[in-house]
């Protein structure tokens, strides 16, 4: 009687094994997708689209939730930090469940998720339901992402087809937090604040209709290995509380400090979450060889070629351009006087160039290698931030509308790409935590871009406001926010601190665009230089 299986399995057959898995990992690589498949993507972007503008409306829509639901300035602050919490929080335990537990159903947890906390939040009857409703949405959309990425890489192996794919899922991802202020706008102008949540009901109900059809049991990490192969690790039930802990209070952190400044709380708490974060890193290290429990995520990913600058880059692209569409907002409203909707039309020319840059840079991929292709969109980058910082109160709108859209373009490749190389140079069992991993960068840039060129506009505001007679003698307050000055100068008819106060707000998105200008130059030549060698997508 011999035993094949566990630690009695003769070596002859483990490698005849291993020769069958390599090929049938070969045959899948090649396999093209089809009709099926292509339906499937549609339905993945259409989830992916709603996402970002929830996401990008909130801004928008604040003013008027504030008048109308009576939210003091600590709700605001929640009702727009709630989702971002929950989601970067989550990311990374989601992502690794979703690759253990099944993608699909991940993915309809999420959207269902999404449906109800969208529709309660529609119709919250104070700040309070508003702000738990906005935190469950973050838990959907957590829940929601990763899954996608994991799908769309189960239903596109081959990689040329899975650039394109991942080019049109991410224009419709990040093209949303383009659009979603158009979109704001034009809800807010017909309708109750109400209306800009209830966008994302009817869409999530329809993909979860969709979602058995175009993404069934065929495709891998979607529960079938861990009914195939009873010897499969479990998971540690350990590590997800210890990713909530190591990145809630790092966000928080940053949040904050974006808020109050560099005070005791978000350095603190920051502290804490780098405490949990090591904790973190150190039981999956441990867990990689416990024959029982599986880690959450798997480190030996970030020693993949690329694989960790990619993730750096786009933490450090999201941190220094992601910030800049709440700046563009705030000078459309108030230094060039824009009404809601006339803000929201601003955005239109950066997001169709943007929408044009995540559908040509995989084509481009294909005959350019995809480290130059990127370096060169950060190239073009840094032209736009230069175009943004010769922003003025007599220059009106137009710089920051061209250099925006620039930057939308030349952004477009990073991500793009990036992502394709992230979840290309993994498992395909592995793909969702990969992708998780790119998302909580972006998160975690985003926190702390607001953190740092929020820290930036205010110093350089105040620096100048309270330099000035206008700033400190007659409205003290004008000084501390471009709002208060405008609420201020509107009041009292003052046109003279209205001048100012514009003037001092463009001195901050100056410094703040010519900063980002040079560190992203910087990150143009080192990604030309260590991804110069990863070959054209589909050779």
């Amino acid at each position: 009687m011999s035993r094949t299986t566990g630690r009695l399995r003769p070596r002859c057959m483990d490698g005849q094994e291993n020769t069958m898995a390599s090929a049938t990992r070969a045959a899948e690589t090649t396999r093209l997708a089809g009709p099926r498949e292509w339906f499937g993507l549609a339905v993945l972007a259409t989830a992916a689209l709603v996402i970002a503008i929830d996401t990008s409306v909130v801004l928008l829509a604040l003013p008027s939730i504030a008048v109308e639901s009576g939210a003091d300035a600590s709700q605001q602050l929640w009702i727009v930090d709630a989702y971002g919490f929950a989601l970067a929080g989550l990311l990374v335990a989601f992502g690794g469940l979703a690759d253990r537990l099944g993608r699909r159903r991940m993915a309809m947890f999420g959207a269902a998720t999404i449906a109800i906390a969208s529709a309660v939040a529609a119709f919250a009857p104070s700040p309070e339901v508003l702000i738990a409703a906005r935190a469950l949405t973050g838990v959907g959309a957590a829940a929601l992402t990763p899954a996608l990425y994991g799908l769309l890489t189960g239903m596109f192996r081959d990689d040329r087809q899975r650039s394109v794919a991942l080019g049109l899922f991410m224009t419709c991802l990040m093209g949303g937090m383009i659009v979603g202020p158009l979109v704001g706008g034009m809800a807010l102008s017909s309708f109750w604040w109400g209306s800009v949540f209830l966008i994302a009901v009817p869409v999530m109900v329809l993909v979860l209709a969709m979602l058995p059809f175009t993404a069934d049991g065929a495709v891998d990490g979607d529960g079938e290995e861990a009914r195939r192969n009873p010897h499969r690790r479990g998971i540690d039930p350990v590590s997800v509380p210890l990713s909530l802990l190591a990145v809630l209070p790092i966000v928080f952190g940053f949040k904050e400090s974006a808020r109050i400044g560099i005070q005791w709380a978000p350095v603190v708490a920051i502290a804490l979450g780098a405490y949990f974060l090591v904790a973190f890193v150190r039981r999956q290290r441990r867990l990689a060889d416990d024959p029982h429990r599986e880690p959450l995520l798997d480190l030996s990913m970030f020693r993949r070629r690329g694989f960790s600058l990619v993730l750096f880059s786009l933490f450090l692209m999201t941190m220094l351009t992601g910030p800049l569409m709440m700046l563009n907002t705030q000078y459309f409203q108030l230094v060039a006087g824009a009404d809601v909707l006339a803000a929201g039309l601003y955005t239109v020319p950066p997001a169709i160039v943007g929408v044009a840059g995540f559908v040509v840079a995989p084509l481009v991929a294909r005959r350019i290698r995809p480290g130059f292709v990127i370096s060169a969109g950060l190239a073009l980058t840094v032209v736009g931030l230069l175009v943004m910082a010769q922003i003025s109160p007599s220059t009106g709108p137009l710089p920051l509308i061209l250099g925006f859209s620039l930057v939308s373009f030349g952004a477009a490749p990073l991500p793009t790409l990036g992502t394709n190389l992230i979840i290309g140079s993994v498992p395909l069992e592995k793909a969702s935590s990969a992708a998780s991993t790119s998302e909580t960068s972006g998160q975690l840039g985003y926190a702390l871009g607001i953190a740092v060129l929020g820290s930036i506009v205010t110093a350089v505001y105040r620096l100048q406001m309270t330099s000035s007679e206008v700033g400190t003698a007659q409205h003290g307050d004008a000084a501390e926010s471009l709002a208060g000055a405008v609420d201020i100068a509107v009041a009292t008819g003052d046109g003279v601190l209205r001048a100012a106060s514009a003037a001092a707000y463009c001195s901050g998105v100056q410094a703040s665009a010519l900063l980002a200008a040079v560190i992203m130059a910087i990150l143009a030549v080192v990604t030309a230089v260590r991804l110069r060698r990863i070959g054209r997508f589909g050779r």
